[in-house]
């Protein structure tokens, strides 16, 4: 930062370090001290001399102070007199007394002066001259000024201060303070300050825009009246760089392949200082075609960030170039201009798929599950997977989307006209601007559905037994109409409450529980059950001994209680009695029927 100020001298002071004694012997007087305010005077400040006179104990009188003068020191015997006071009365013996004396300097310099004493001592009037040597300097000071500017970015308004300091040794009126420069434009450039005390200091903040980038100075004018009365004026300059800066651009990009649309990024970064308008970014290419390559943001703030999508699809493999540029207002109105330029290494367009194919086993539709595996570097769309077979029927599946790297999984369902076949599963896709194909193969095989009759238990109940049981299905395609019966023999009878029982449907690889009941005559060792069944239509029929020996035995052994009812033990006897009741009843009516007719 230059400055061109001008600089205040400082007052010296001197003062005599030996006191003046007066030449009679009588009395011992001298001048002690002689003080001078303010210490840095300037031209028109009211200076105050104060000096002090001593009579020290050693005198024998009291000493009287007709005048005390300030004058020019070697004038001769009619000196240039400065300041003068007369009749200051007596000082007693081992007293002191101080006088004030007051004088103003016009012009800065270097003055060099005697105070003088004249007084006598009061017993015998004997009169004495004191004497004391003073040199005051008045230099030509004024008040400080100190400008201070940031550097600043063409176009933005920066900010800056002036300080003033009152360095005089009284207050300063009047105070106006403006500043200005030539290729800048500053705001509140004018400020007045009244009164500012001395040794007091005042900042004024201001605003400045400089419009083209270089060195600018400013000057700073301050206009102020002394207590003297004397208006005067100082300056002072500042030169500050104002450089071109702009916002940052920076473009991202996903990994490219030729032919293939990828997306990007570019973000507006502003850091010079000021909000920037009418923000446009367009991206554009050399061997590449850019879409959605213009966005348009009506402020981004300073400190903050905006970002454009687009998308763009190189021609082919190997380096190209994408350009985002940026075009936008300062706050002085200026139009600026910002590019930045990315190479992006484009890869070729690698078609590798793969299919990994399993079998879904369950009811009477077999399924494929099919996963398509992409193991290029392009996504994959409008991907059909589609099965085909002589010995079944497979459906057929659409995937939207299958990204590099990823897999989607399908389930074809398919219905088998035999108990296997070989299915065929033709995939076709688009992979950049290209249809792509991949195959496979696999194999089918089914069980039919066959009922088995798992889990028997045949149990004495009520001189009855009841074979309980599953009907299980061992195939791998559902069973319907399913009838397990009691199969009536010589000694095996079934009986209620459930002579067979309809299962219904078992689906493959499942089973529903069964209870049916038979008598038997004696000990039998099994008892037959005949189970019907439908599979694809066609109707199976097959006969399952259940083990009775144990049971039969028990049934043999005696009467069962009838689970179904808790109260079975009294009933008989009930009965028994209940008709005895009803015998009895009716001897005794017929008997009087009788008797009636007899009359």
């Amino acid at each position: 930062m230059n400055r061109n100020k001008t600089v205040a001298v400082l007052v010296l002071l001197a003062v005599a370090s030996i006191p003046a004694v007066s030449a009679a012997t009588s009395i011992d007087v001298t001048i002690s001290n002689v003080d001078v305010s303010p210490s840095e005077p300037v031209p028109g400040d009211e200076v105050t001399i104060e000096t002090t006179i001593e009579n020290f104990d050693s005198s024998s009188a009291g000493y009287f102070v007709d005048r005390v003068r300030v004058v020019k020191a070697d004038d001769g015997d009619d000196p240039e007199e400065f300041a003068d006071v007369k009749d200051l009365g007596t000082i007693p013996v081992g007293r002191t007394k101080t006088v004030p004396l007051s004088t103003t300097f016009e012009e800065p310099g270097t003055y060099d002066l005697r105070v003088r004493v004249s007084g006598r001592e009061t017993a015998n009037d004997t009169r004495t001259q004191l004497s004391y040597p003073l040199t005051i300097t008045v230099a030509e000071r004024q008040p400080q000024l100190d400008v201070n500017a940031n550097d600043s970015a063409a176009g933005v308004r920066a900010d800056g201060s002036v300080t003033v300091a009152n360095s005089l040794g009284s207050p300063i009126e009047n105070v106006e303070l403006t500043v200005g420069g030539e290729t800048v434009t500053v705001t509140n450039r004018r400020a007045v300050l009244a009164t500012l005390e001395s040794n007091a200091s005042r900042t004024v903040e201001f605003d400045y825009r400089a419009d083209e980038p270089g060195t600018h100075r400013m000057t700073a004018t301050l206009t102020y009246t002394t207590s003297g009365g004397v208006t005067d004026t100082v300056t002072d300059t500042v030169t500050v760089r104002t450089t071109e800066e702009r916002p940052q651009l920076d473009i991202d990009t996903n990994a490219s392949t030729a032919g293939i649309e990828s997306d990007g990024t570019v973000t507006v970064a502003n850091g010079i200082g000021a909000a920037v308008t009418n923000a446009e970014v367009t991206v554009s290419g050399d061997g590449v075609t850019v879409s959605d390559d213009r966005a348009v943001f009506t402020r981004v703030a300073d400190g903050e960030s905006a970002t454009a999508n687009f998308d763009f699809k190189p021609a082919e493999a190997g380096e190209q170039e994408l350009t985002a540029t940026l075009r936008y207002s300062t706050r002085g109105g200026a139009t600026r201009t910002v590019t930045e330029t990315v190479t992006v290494e484009t890869e070729p367009l690698r078609d590798r798929v793969a299919l990994d194919l399993s079998s879904v086993e369950g009811g009477n539709a077999q399924a494929v599950k099919v996963t398509v595996l992409n193991q290029g570097n392009a996504p994959l769309s409008n991907v059909s997977v589609r099965g085909n077979s002589a010995n079944a029927t497979v459906g057929q599946a659409l995937l939207d989307r299958v990204a590099p790297g990823e897999s989607r999984t399908v389930r074809l369902n398919a219905s088998l006209s035999s108990d296997s076949a070989t299915v065929d599963i033709d995939t076709t896709y688009d992979v950049g601007d290209q249809r792509g194909r991949t195959s496979g193969s696999t194999a089918l095989t089914q069980t039919p559905g066959t009922i088995g009759l798992t889990g028997l238990e045949v149990v004495p109940e009520a001189g009855r037994l009841r074979i309980s049981g599953s009907a299980s299905n061992l195939g791998t395609t559902d069973a319907e109409s399913v009838l397990v019966s009691v199969v009536d023999t010589e000694r095996v009878t079934p009986t209620s409450p459930n002579r067979e029982f309809f299962v219904g449907t078992v689906p493959a690889s499942d089973f529903v529980s069964f209870d049916v009941y038979a008598t038997v005559r004696g000990n039998v060792s099994t008892i037959p059950l005949e189970v019907e069944y439908l599979v694809d239509g066609e109707r199976h029929t097959r006969t399952v001994e259940a083990d009775a020996s144990g049971a039969s035995r028990a049934l043999a052994a005696g009467p069962q209680p009838d689970p179904g009812n808790s109260g079975g033990g009294f009933l008989l006897p009930g009965a028994v009695a209940l008709l005895v009741v009803l015998g009895v009843v009716a001897v005794i009516v017929r008997a009087w029927r009788n008797s009636r007719g007899g009359d």
